[in-house]
């Protein structure tokens, strides 16, 4: 007799003692009795659930009863057969499973024996997942062009670029779908040069959310995608341009580096934009050459450009360099106060450092700190001037410089949000000359847990394109939200096209400020706004 005879007149200890020596005994005969309990449940909770993890024990280890199940008549039974078949990649299933998809009417049947069939990897089962990459259900669809990726399908390229060209069409721009979402990770899959190319291609993506996991994937490919972003800077399109020079900087290889200096001695860095994430970028990547090209800079570049290129330099501090900044900061005129102001703004401490011997710069600097008004910063250079043996005299004099800073309109708070660092440097020093507190995040995942916590804002800065949580999606979490939804927002960006402009604008944000801009220019946008009635 079946140790199952009588199961489900039994007490509970004795059905549990019953169903672990099935288990630990590896009892197959007792699979059929368990697929009886399975489809036929006894409705408590914990033997039934005992009874299907004894079921996936048995199963695992035994592809003949498995295969059989996926046929069988009981639904419950057809489901955890299919479900095993896949998590054990049971190749003889893959036959049986093709053979059921033909047959299969029912969605959601149809998702678990793909889901099956992606896992066990059956070669003759890529036609299904190239039939089903156009299923009406998306989710289906998702899956299908997912496995295609992973099986480095090379022939279903042409399918992945119409999804992702469908995705960026007006009205379906707006937020990345799975199919989109999925049809870009499976170009990157694919890991061959035609896939890198059309990544490439598509830096510019209408879609926010598809742009963001485009750069992603990039950035991932590291070297391997740096001659095709190269390519970008013989294009005319300047927000081309831009991505790609975030992009190389974000790669962090010497070769980046070379075709960054490329494009400025070709002369493709013939924009502000393009200048200010070439320089910023350039300052990340390790390679000497690059500091003549932002030695030269210093005596021609203004605004953020300016401040991009005295951040690079500070990341790599050396003699030459210091010579040459303190060449033009004791010049006395105009462009050495412009450098004071970069570096004090930037929050250059390496710059500062190695410039504090020399007594002329050190004055102007020491009067530059407490003008730049931001608690954050002068704090900085007070430690700074703490750690440095001859710096305790200059630390005192900032100190009191401190009290007369330290006032604030009251209430008045800004959040800003950007994935550069230096942008958030910048834009504590232009809140902070208004008398504004600030507080800052590097995305809009960051930025949203700020806001969860409770903490009130008057007014949020946020650019566009960010890792995580780019700003559009923010900007929709925050209008959606029943307490933070009508708090002012200004969207930066580097983006030049219209349909930007206009996706801005249909989510929700109050204003938009192309970048580069000056402090004055945020400054008229922000107190406009927080003196609106």
């Amino acid at each position: 007799m079946g140790l199952l005879q009588n199961f489900r007149s039994r007490d509970f200890i004795e059905q549990t003692r019953t169903l672990n020596e099935i288990e630990k005994g590896n009892k197959s005969e007792e699979i059929p009795g368990l697929f009886d309990l399975h489809e036929n449940p006894l409705n408590d909770r914990a033997v039934d659930s005992m009874v299907i993890h004894t079921l996936r024990s048995l199963l695992s280890k035994n592809e003949e009863a498995t295969v059989r199940g996926i046929s069988s008549e009981k639904s419950h039974v057809r489901k955890l057969c299919i479900h095993m078949a896949g998590e054990n990649r049971f190749a003889s299933a893959g036959p049986v499973l093709m053979n059921l998809m033909q047959r299969e009417k029912d969605q959601d049947a149809i998702f678990e024996i793909l889901s099956s069939l992606s896992k066990i990897r059956v070669p003759e089962s890529l036609d299904v997942f190239r039939k089903n990459a156009r299923h009406p259900d998306q989710v289906i669809a998702a899956l299908c062009v997912e496995t295609l990726g992973l099986w480095e399908d090379m022939s279903s390229l042409g399918l992945f670029t119409e999804i992702i060209e469908e995705g960026g069409r007006e009205g379906k721009y707006e937020e990345c779908d799975l199919l989109t979402w999925n049809a870009i990770k499976a170009v990157a899959a694919l890991r061959s040069d035609a896939g890198l190319a059309l990544l490439t291609s598509k830096i510019t993506h209408p879609g926010p959310g598809a742009r963001r996991i485009i750069h992603q994937e990039l950035v991932e490919k590291g070297r391997e995608a740096i001659p095709f972003l190269s390519s970008v800077f013989l294009e005319e399109d300047v927000d081309a341009r831009i991505h790609a020079a975030q992009l190389l900087g974000m790669i962090k290889d010497r070769k980046a580096g070379e075709v960054l200096i490329g494009a400025l001695e070709s002369g493709a860095a013939d924009h502000p934009n393009i200048k200010y994430n070439l320089y910023e970028s350039l300052g990340k990547l390790p390679i000497v050459k690059g500091i003549d090209y932002l030695l030269d800079a210093l005596s021609k570049e203004d605004g953020l450009v300016l401040l991009a290129v005295v951040a690079a330099i500070n990341n790599r501090v050396s003699s030459r360099a210091t010579e040459k900044l303190a060449e033009l900061i004791t010049a006395g005129d105009e462009r050495g106060e412009k450098i004071i102001n970069a570096i004090v703004v930037s929050k250059a401490l390496n710059i500062f450092e190695a410039l504090y011997e020399n007594k002329a710069v050190s004055e102007k600097l020491l009067v530059a700190i407490p003008r730049i008004k931001d608690p954050m910063i002068i704090t900085a250079f007070r430690a700074k001037l703490k750690s440095m043996k001859t710096g305790v005299e200059m630390s005192d004099a900032v100190g009191e410089k401190i009290p007369t800073v330290l006032s604030r309109k009251a209430g008045k708070r800004i959040l800003a949000v950007d994935d550069s660092r230096l942008m958030l440097f910048f834009y504590r020093t232009a809140a902070s000359k208004i008398g504004y507190d600030i507080t800052t995040a590097i995305n809009g995942h960051e930025a949203w847990d700020i806001l969860e916590k409770g903490e009130e804002y008057d007014l949020i800065v946020t650019d566009l394109n960010m890792p995580v949580m780019d700003g559009v999606e923010f900007t929709r979490k925050v209008r959606g939200h029943a307490t933070l939804g009508k708090i002012p927002i200004i969207m930066a960006t580097t983006e030049s096209k219209q349909s930007q402009v206009d996706l801005a604008k249909k989510v929700g944000v109050s204003d938009f400020i192309q970048k580069p801009f000056t402090e004055e220019a945020l400054q008229k946008k922000v107190q406009a706004l927080l003196t609106k009635p």
